[in-house]
């Protein structure tokens, strides 16, 4: 992944100038057409909550300084689950590279776009990199903020949190009873749901199983490994009871990994 973002970014070579605070010129009253070829990442996504004015202003600035800029940008909002209080945000994606900015104020658009849009280098202050996190990079789940955040819209919300569960679930020891039957019951009621199948009963006893492994295991796995799902059913069970209405994902959404046999991870 590091050799593929270091291609895409192609730093300056040294000595070669750079005036990343520089406004673009031309056209009427010195404002440039819009520039899109040549730059370095064209797309960005953001976290969102109704609550959260950090989120909203950085959309905003970045917006603004797009346009000051004379960049062609492609701004989205990233699928989020937030409850409005992290300590780390805003989340701003990079789709291009498979990377996240963290804790971007919005007083730094300007000079981010310019450094990492126009000049082709990240700023690595603001990455989110965690050493202790071995998931996909285009997810991001913080536990002690019940947040969770995907680096696109148009991701599978069941799809994520199942994915969450069975990658963390593999650690199991499998020594106590609640994990031992909890885990593969939670998979196969993931995997119905995802399907659209299971009805109502199922959803219901997901919910139930989720809860008894989160309360009852002997140590503290259990309740850990099944924080993004009860965040998930907590605060979009719709999403979980539209699978079973429809038989399934909607068209056109997308998986970290393949969701069912002959089809690929996007």
């Amino acid at each position: 992944m590091w050799r593929r973002i270091a291609n895409d970014l192609n730093p300056p070579r040294p000595g070669q100038p750079r005036q990343p605070g520089a406004a673009p010129a031309g056209g009427p009253g010195g404002v440039a057409a819009p520039q899109a070829a040549g730059l370095k990442v064209s797309r960005y996504t953001f976290c969102q909550h109704g609550q959260c004015p950090k989120s909203a202003a950085l959309a905003a600035n970045l917006r603004r300084e797009a346009a000051r800029q004379g960049l062609a940008l492609e701004l989205a909002p990233a699928l989020t689950l937030c409850q409005g209080a992290c300590q780390d945000g805003p989340f701003l994606g990079l789709p291009q590279l498979d990377l996240f900015y963290a804790g971007v104020t919005p007083s730094e658009a300007g000079a981010l776009l310019a450094e990492t849009s126009l000049a082709g280098r990240l700023v690595f202050r603001r990455l989110y990199l965690d050493p202790t996190v071995v998931t996909d990079s285009r997810v991001i789940f913080e536990r002690h903020q019940g947040t969770l955040v995907a680096m696109e819209a148009g991701y599978c919300l069941v799809g994520l949190v199942t994915y969450l569960f069975e990658f963390n679930a593999a650690e199991s020891c499998g020594k106590c009873y609640p994990c031992r039957l909890g885990v593969h019951l939670i998979h196969r009621l993931l995997r119905g749901i995802l399907a659209g199948q299971g009805g109502e009963a199922g959803l219901e006893r997901l919910v139930q199983a989720t809860r008894a492994l989160a309360q009852a295991g002997y140590c503290q796995f259990g309740e850990r490994i099944t924080e993004p799902l009860r965040l998930a059913l907590g605060m979009a069970r719709p999403v979980f009871q539209r699978h079973l209405d429809q038989g399934g994902c909607a068209a056109g959404e997308r998986h970290l990994w393949p969701a069912s046999p002959g089809e690929s991870a996007q």
